[in-house]
């Protein structure tokens, strides 16, 4: 009877167990006498599997531009030699070349010959590099003069204006380029001791009124008195107390070239100077006490250029039948120093 009734158990269980969705496989059944069936179920085991995520970079895309260097024995100053650079599509190129100009050449291209001014020391001296609508491309520096010190020769100057503007026109939209130094055009050019230019693929012009690059402070001070300067012009005439003063232009260099051709003179003119003279105002320039005046006894030898006092150099002067220019410095509305400009 026993057997019987556990048999009876066991299928009710097995029809809950069906009915609630259930599965009979695997099962372990223990049926002892004098108790009631147990079923213990065994859940499968799981199995995840992990599908590895591959993901692809895909490669910067690249450009090349050409940075330009001294080059040759050195019979041309002028001559350079370009070197590639790479660097990403995404950046401006114009910038990229003169962070690369200004960090100078590889150890690879000094081997190869390519010289510079600039290296490793310089690699931060560009303050910015702008172009505008009109194709002027403008390079501003940090003040560079100690660090490029010699490039102010003749030959350095000439490098160095070689490397800047050759790895600027490689740009087709770059039409003319200035460059400067905190901002001032004159502070650059001063230190090459040329005149304040710009240049276009034909070469070099003057930047702006061919005036404002007179030498010294120039030719245009804007008011009647002259400000604090150097200014170059003639005497009409002079007393201890004063000098009445006619304000002219001096210009050499390739402002004398231009300044000549705009005249309608002889362009380049001789002797590399020219004197520019169509304004009839005369100034008149109070005397410091104690001034000094640098004067050519002989106005055709230089070498007779000597120092004396403003009443000797007034005594003086009178007997000569040629009178030369003079520079006037003025500080503080006075004439404080006189020097006598030598020509051929």
């Amino acid at each position: 009877m026993k057997n019987s009734y556990a048999f009876r158990i066991l299928c009710a269980l097995a029809v809950v167990v069906a009915a609630c969705g259930g599965t009979a496989d695997p099962t372990t059944t223990t049926d002892r006498p004098g108790t009631v069936a147990s079923t213990t179920t065994i859940a499968p085991e799981t199995t995840t599997t992990t599908v590895p995520v591959t993901t692809t970079t895909q490669p910067a895309e690249m450009e090349t531009l050409t940075v330009y260097f001294s080059f040759g024995d050195g019979s041309d100053c002028s001559e350079v030699k370009g070197y590639e650079r790479t660097y990403g599509a995404e950046l401006a190129p114009i910038i990229v070349a003169f962070d690369e100009l200004v960090g100078g050449p590889t150890d690879e291209e000094i081997a190869d010959g390519a010289g510079s001014f600039f290296s490793a020391a310089t690699v931060d001296v560009v303050r910015s590099v702008t172009l505008d609508g009109d194709g002027v491309l403008s390079v501003d520096f940090d003040d560079i003069r100690l660090s490029l010190n010699n490039a102010s020769t003749s030959c350095g100057s000439s490098s160095l204006l070689s490397q800047l503007t050759s790895t600027a026109f490689q740009f087709e939209e770059v039409e003319r380029v200035r460059v400067s130094i905190n901002g001032s055009c004159s502070v650059f050019f001063n230190w090459l001791q040329r005149e304040c230019m710009e240049y276009t693929r034909e070469g070099a012009t003057v930047a702006g009124s061919t005036d404002d690059f007179a030498s010294r402070s120039g030719c245009t001070p804007g008011t009647t008195e002259l400000p604090d300067g150097e200014w170059f012009g003639y005497v009409d005439n002079a007393t201890v107390a004063a000098i009445v003063f006619d304000l002219a232009c001096w210009f050499s260099g390739p402002a004398a070239e231009q300044a000549a051709a705009e005249d309608g003179q002889e362009s380049p003119p001789p002797n590399d100077y020219y004197v520019r003279n169509v304004n009839a105002t005369l100034r008149t320039v109070p005397v410091a006490a104690g001034v000094e005046v640098n004067w050519l006894p002989d106005t055709g030898d230089p070498t007779t250029a000597t120092t004396v006092d403003y009443v000797t150099w007034l005594a003086e002067r009178e007997s000569r039948d040629f009178q030369p220019g003079v520079w006037l410095t003025i500080t503080d509305g006075l004439v404080t120093f006189a020097e006598e400009q030598f020509v051929p």
